[in-house]
C-alpha cells in the first residue's frame, strides 16, 4: 500500500507482502496512527514492513514480525518518528544492513510508551535499534538482538530517563548491547545488560556517557571488556554465575560504589585521566586494588580477604595460620581471629577452647569450641540453649550446666553429699582417737590418702585436656578415667563439679567467682557450727582439714591472669585479670589484695591448728582430748607439730592447682606439684616423724607415686607439642597413669575401711562391736 499521507485510527494488518523498492507493507511521506497496525512476513529493500518519512503514534500499537530488507530498517524505516501513550514490538526482524527492527535516520521521540525489540539482527548496526537521535523517557527492551556493532541498540545522541534493558544480545565486534557513535554527551537513567557479549565492550561502547543507575548481570568473561570509554555513573552494581569483569575507561566517574560483591574479580583499566571512584564492594576472596588495575582484585599468595563483602583491600595473612587462601583462613590450635581485624591473632588461655578454627566461620571448624566465645576464646557462653559456666577446677575453662531439674537435683546432691559425708568421716576418726587406748591406723591412712588424692586430682585433670585424652574414645579408658576422677574427688574434697553452675540453678549466675566464694563457705560453716554444738574444737580441726585448701583456693583464683598477645613492655602489660579487684593504680593494687588475703586466712588457721595440737586440759597422754590426740599422737616425740606439715601440703597443692590451671598453664602446674610434693618427700625421709615405721614408708610411698605421676603426666604434656610424638605412647602412658590412681585409691580406700572394721571389734573378739 502506498498512500502520502495517513490517518489510521482502526484495525490493519498486513500479511507476507513485499516490495522490490521501499516499504514492503506500506509507503508512506507522512502516517498518524492511532489504532492497531500490524505487519507480519513483509520484505522490502527499505523499511521491510513500514517505511514512512514521519510517524506519529497516540494510543495505538505497533506491530512487527518476521520481516526484513535488504539495506535499513528490517521491518520498520522512518526519518522521524513520535510515539506517544502507545506500543510497538519488533519481533524476528532482520536487515542485511542496520536496524536489523527499527531505522530512525532523524529523531525518536518515545514518551509514555513501550517498546520491545526480540531476536532482530542486523549485518551491520543496531541489531534491534538504529537511531540518531533518542529522547526515551519510557522503558525500551532488547532481547537476544544481534549485529556487528551495537548488537541491541546504535546510536549517536541519547537522552533517556526511563530504564533501559539489554538481555542476551550480541555484537561480532563491539558493543554487545548499546553503540553510542557521537562525541557530544548522552545520558541514560537506567541500564541493564544481562548476559550480553562482543569483541569488546559487550555492554556497552560510547564516547560520552552519563548513566544514572548500571547494572551488568553475566555481561562479561575473563578477556571481554564490559564497559568502555567515557561512563559516569552514580550506581554500579555488577553480578552474575561468570567469575570476573574486565573494563577498559579512557575517563571514568563513578559517585557511588562499584558493587562487584556477586564476582570474583571486576577491573577497572583506565587509559589517560585517573578515575573518579566512591570505591569498590569486593567479594570474598577479593579485595580494592588501584595498581595495575582499579577494582577488586583476587587476593595473591599470601594475602587474604575473608568478608563476604568488603570496601578493603586484601590483607596479609595472620601470624599462626596453618593454612591460608585468598578467601579462607584456618588457624592453629590455640589460637583465634576476629573477622574485624584478622592482622591480630590472639592466643586462647585455654587451648581447648580453641581448635583450629576457620574464617569465614563454619559449622565444621568455628573459632570457638562450644560454650566459648568472645576474645581468646576466653568467655562463656550459651550454646545451642545450654548455658556454659567456669567449673571448680579452673576459671578459665566453661562447662555445660545441667538443662533438666532431675539433673540439677542430683549435681546439687553430689556436691553437698561429697562434702559431708568427708566431714562426718573426718570428725568421726577425730572423735575415735581421744577414746582409744592406740592410734588407730584407719586414722593415718585416711590422712595421708586425702593428701595424694590432692596431687592426683590435679595430674588426672591436666592429662584429660590433652589432645590424645580428648581423641580416644575407648569406652574403658573413659571409663578408668571416671573411675579416677571420682576417686579423688571423693577423697581430696575438692571436686570437679561447677559450683558457679549450682548457682545458676537458683538463679546466682551473675555473682561469679566470688558467688561460688561464699558457696563453699556457707557449706563449710554451717558444717563446722553443726558439729561445733557436741565439741567446737573437733569441728573446727574437720572444719580447717577437710575445707581450708578448697578456701584457700578459691581466693587464688581471684589472681588468676592471662595474655592474649605477647607483652612488649615487661610487667603486667597486656595482663588480663578478669576477677582481680578493681583498684586504682591497676592491676598491682588487686594482687596485693589477693595476697594479703590468702596469707592473714592461712596466718591465722595455722595459727588456730597449733593451738589446737597443744592440749590446755591433761597432762597425761592418756587423758588427751579428742581433737590433740588426733593431732600429736600418732607422731613421735619432738614431732608433734607434725600434722601442720600435711595442712600446709595440701594447702600448697590446692593453691597451685587453682593459681595455675591445667587448662592454661599446665607446664606451671605440674612443676609447682614438684616442688611441693619433692619437698614433702625430702621432709618425711629425712625427720620420719610417725612413731610406727610403717606409717612412715606408706607416706613415702603415696609421694613416691605422686612424683611419678606427675613426672609421666609431664611426659605427655610435653609430647603433645611435639611433631614426632608417637600416639600409642602416649595413650599408653594415659592409661598407665589412669590405672595407677585407680589402683591406689581404692587398694588404700579398702586398706582403711578393712582397719575401721578390725578396729570395731573389742579385744579378742572376731566380730565388731
Amino acid at each position: 500500500l502506498y498512500v502520502s499521507e495517513m490517518m489510521q485510527n482502526g484495525a490493519i494488518e498486513f500479511k507476507k507482502c513485499s516490495s522490490k523498492e521501499n516499504g514492503g507493507g506500506l509507503y508512506s511521506s507522512e502516517l498518524q496512527s492511532n489504532g492497531l497496525l500490524r505487519f507480519s512476513h513483509c520484505s522490502a529493500r527499505e523499511g521491510g514492513g513500514l517505511h514512512a518519512s514521519t510517524v506519529t503514534q497516540n494510543n495505538g500499537s505497533l506491530g512487527f514480525s518476521n520481516c526484513n530488507s535488504q539495506w535499513n530498517g528490517g521491518c520498520f524505516y522512518s526519518s522521524s518518528f513520535t510515539q506517544k501513550n502507545g506500543g510497538v514490538g519488533f519481533s524476528n526482524c532482520s536487515s542485511q544492513r542496520s536496524g536489523g527492527g527499527l531505522y530512525v535516520a532523524s529523531e525518536y521521540d518515545f514518551q509514555h510508551s513501550t517498546a520491545f525489540f526480540h531476536h532482530c539482527t542486523a549485518k551491520e548496526d543496531g541489531g534491534g535499534l538504529w537511531v540518531s537521535r533518542f529522547q526515551q523517557q519510557a522503558p525500551v527492551s532488547f532481547y537476544n538482538c544481534r549485529a556487528a556493532i551495537g548488537g541491541g541498540l546504535s546510536a549517536i545522541r541519547i537522552n533517556g530517563t526511563q530504564p533501559m534493558n539489554f538481555h542476551e544480545c550480541r555484537a561480532t565486534e563491539a558493543g554487545g548491547g548499546l553503540l553510542l557513535q557521537g562525541l557530544e554527551g548522552s545520558s541514560v537513567d537506567r541500564f541493564r545488560a544481562e548476559n550480553c557479549s562482543a569483541a569488546r565492550a559487550s555492554a556497552i561502547q560510547a564516547r560520552n556517557l552519563t548513566i544514572k543507575s548500571l547494572v551488568l548481570v553475566d555481561t562479561f568473561n575473563q578477556t571481554v571488556d564490559a564497559v568502555s570509554l567515557k561512563v559516569s555513573t552514580t550506581s554500579f552494581h555488577v553480578s552474575g554465575t561468570k567469575p570476573d569483569l574486565s573494563m577498559e575507561v579512557v575517563d571514568l566517574q563513578i559517585d557511588s560504589d562499584v558493587d562487584c560483591s556477586k564476582l570474583r574479580e571486576c577491573r577497572l583499566v583506565v587509559t589517560s585521566s585517573a578515575p573518579k571512584l566512591g570505591g569498590f564492594q569486593c567479594s570474598l576472596g577479593a579485595g580494592v586494588a588501584e595498581h595495575p588495575a582499579f577494582g577488586c582484585l583476587a587476593c595473591p599468595e599470601g594475602y587474604t580477604q575473608i568478608e563476604s563483602v568488603t570496601n578493603g583491600p586484601c590483607r596479609h595473612c595472620p601470624e599462626g595460620a596453618s593454612l591460608c587462601h585468598a578467601a579462607k583462613i584456618q588457624m592453629m590450635d590455640g589460637l583465634m581471629l576476629h573477622e574485624g581485624n584478622i592482622s591480630r591473632p590472639l592466643h586462647c588461655p585455654t587451648k581447648a577452647a580453641c581448635r583450629g578454627g576457620e574464617l569465614p566461620i563454619t559449622d565444621s571448624r568455628p573459632m570457638c569450641q562450644k560454650g566459648y566465645g568472645g576474645e581468646g576464646c576466653a568467655s562463656c557462653v550459651r550454646d545451642e540453649g545450654t548455658l556454659y559456666l567456669m567449673p571448680d577446677s579452673s576459671v578459665l575453662a566453661c562447662t555445660p550446666c545441667a538443662p533438666d531439674t532431675a539433673s540439677q537435683l542430683l549435681q546439687w546432691c553430689s556436691f553437698l553429699g561429697q562434702r559431708v559425708v568427708l566431714f562426718a568421716v573426718s570428725a568421726a576418726i577425730i572423735f575415735r582417737a581421744g577414746h582409744a587406748d592406740r592410734v588407730k591406723n584407719s586414722g593415718v591412712y585416711l590422712n595421708q590418702l586425702m593428701s595424694f588424692a590432692s596431687v592426683s586430682g590435679c595430674v588426672v585433670t591436666s592429662v584429660m585436656q590433652t589432645e590424645t585424652a580428648q581423641t580416644v574414645k575407648n569406652v574403658a579408658v573413659e571409663y578408668l578415667y571416671g573411675i579416677a576422677v571420682f576417686l579423688s574427688d571423693a577423697v581430696s574434697g575438692q571436686g570437679s563439679n561447677s559450683s558457679h553452675c549450682l548457682l545458676s540453678y537458683l538463679g546466682l549466675e551473675a555473682t561469679g567467682l566470688p558467688g561460688v566464694h561464699c558457696l563453699d563457705l556457707v557449706v563449710a560453716t554451717s558444717l563446722v557450727l553443726l558439729l561445733s554444738l557436741k565439741d567446737f574444737r573437733v569441728a573446727l580441726v574437720a572444719g580447717l582439714n577437710c575445707f581450708l585448701p578448697g578456701i584457700l583456693a578459691d581466693i587464688a583464683k581471684y589472681a588468676v591472669c592471662y595474655r592474649l598477645e605477647e607483652e612488649q613492655t615487661g610487667g603486667t602489660d597486656r595482663l588480663i585479670c578478669n576477677h582481680l579487684p578493681h583498684l586504682p593504680f591497676g592491676n598491682l593494687l588487686g594482687f596485693i589484695a589477693v595476697a594479703a588475703s590468702f596469707l592473714a586466712v592461712f596466718a591465722v588457721s595455722l595459727f588456730l591448728w597449733i593451738q589446737l595440737s597443744t592440749s590446755q586440759e591433761a597432762t597425761k597422754e592418756d587423758e588427751l582430748p579428742s581433737h590433740v590426740a588426733f593431732l600429736t599422737r600418732k607422731y613421735a616425740e619432738g614431732r608433734r607439730y607434725f600434722e601442720a606439715e600435711r595442712l600446709i601440703r595440701k594447702v600448697l597443692l590446692a593453691t597451685a592447682a587453682a593459681l595455675y590451671p591445667s587448662t592454661t598453664f599446665p607446664s606451671l602446674q605440674m612443676t609447682s606439684l614438684t616442688i611441693v610434693t619433692g619437698a614433702s618427700m625430702l621432709v618425711y625421709g629425712v625427720f620420719q616423724p610417725y612413731r610406727q615405721q610403717l606409717w612412715n614408708w606408706s607416706e613415702l610411698g603415696l609421694l613416691a607415686t605422686a612424683l611419678l605421676l606427675i613426672a609421666m603426666a609431664s611426659a605427655v604434656i610435653w609430647n603433645e607439642e611435639r611433631w614426632d610424638k608417637t600416639q600409642i605412647g602416649q595413650i599408653g602412658m594415659i592409661i598407665t597413669l589412669g590405672g595407677i590412681v585407680t589402683a591406689v585409691c581404692s587398694a588404700f580406700m579398702v586398706k582403711i575401711a578393712a582397719e575401721v572394721w578390725r578396729e570395731q571389734r573389742p579385744a579378742g573378739s572376731s566380730h565388731p562391736a
